[in-house]
């Protein structure tokens, strides 16, 4: 898709509760991205619309499907967006789940600077007001988030009342590799730069992915000086106890290149006490997007954390 047609949809997304059936620009956008599931699944239902949320207004993707047992919200990570979540999204409808997942502010879809936030509170009243807005079913309703999407979901869990029966943590950030001497160059260019070119750095060992990454047209090209600050006034206010959330499934890849994840994984242990780690060798950081034999190995995890927390059947395989 080419960034004007990109732009058209953004602008012209209906209101999320107003929006009813698919416009050939929606349609297209949903091929381009892989995440048409229309094909073989009878009565599924998708919308696309725009839920207002603080001074943003976010993309909203939901997949609704007959006889469905579950809901799952996804939540992306840092310069991600829904349409990278197909897999993922996949799994979920897989799973007898209706699918829920926004493009972070700043990202995708949504409104907002590219790849800026002045606040990692927005991020958990984004997950708020999606939720509030998505009108899911009254099934039990359950959480997949990578990376900085597990930022948000630390922040919801400090302002808001936790809906969640069971949470997955891919690759969560609390640190980036390298922190020490990021957090040395920010300090020394904030005054001067707005945004440093960011580098592609292989996230993933699946080669047709980061390929892919390096063409999509909604890919920020710039590393903004305000996230980061905004990431280090996080880092300074995040407690080290308990949220009183339970406990979480934390799967991490141990070939991660973009997480600090020897030092976020502890703390995380501390904010989700009880949780399971589950370590996977040779897998990179974008989880949501590695290979069909690594996905297959935690995804098999995901479904025995699942069963272990409401007592659900083993989970049906699929993994493409």
């Amino acid at each position: 898709m080419t960034p004007g047609q990109l732009q058209k949809l953004r602008t012209g997304l209906p209101a999320f509760s107003a929006a009813r059936g698919t416009t050939p620009l929606q349609r297209e956008f949903c091929r381009y991205y892989g995440i048409d599931f229309s094909a073989g699944r009878p009565g599924l239902q998708y919308r696309l619309g725009a839920v207002p949320s603080g001074g943003f207004t976010l993309a909203v993707h939901r997949w609704l499907q007959r006889d469905a047992t579950r809901n799952l919200l996804l939540v992306h990570g840092y310069f991600d967006h829904s349409g990278l979540f197909g897999k993922l999204i996949e799994y979920g409808l897989s799973q007898d789940c209706n699918v829920l997942i926004f493009d972070l502010p700043g990202h995708g879809l949504s409104s907002g600077e590219p790849a800026v936030i002045d606040d990692f509170a927005d991020y958990g009243r984004a997950i708020r007001a999606v939720l509030e807005a998505g009108d899911l079913p009254r099934l039990p309703l359950w959480v997949m988030a990578q990376s900085t999407g597990c930022a948000a979901l630390v922040e919801y869990a400090r302002q808001y009342p936790w809906p969640f029966f069971a949470a997955v943590l891919l690759a969560p950030l609390v640190r980036p590799l390298g922190w020490r001497g990021g957090r040395l160059a920010h300090s020394l260019l904030r005054p001067f730069v707005d945004s440093v070119k960011r580098t592609f750095v292989p996230n993933s060992t699946d080669v047709e992915f980061q390929a892919f990454l390096r063409s999509d047209p909604l890919q920020s090209r710039r590393l903004p000086v305000r996230w980061v600050t905004a990431l280090r006034r996080w880092q300074a206010a995040l407690p080290t106890a308990d949220l009183g959330v339970g406990p979480a499934l934390i799967v991490q890849g141990d070939a991660d290149r973009t997480v600090d994840w020897r030092y976020n994984l502890p703390l995380y242990q501390k904010l989700f006490p009880g949780s399971q780690v589950v370590l996977l060798p040779g897998a990179g950081h974008q989880l949501a997007n590695e290979t069909a034999l690594l996905r297959r190995q935690y995804l098999d995890s995901v479904g025995v954390w699942l069963a272990l927390q409401n007592g659900s059947p083993n989970p049906k395989e699929i993994i493409r």
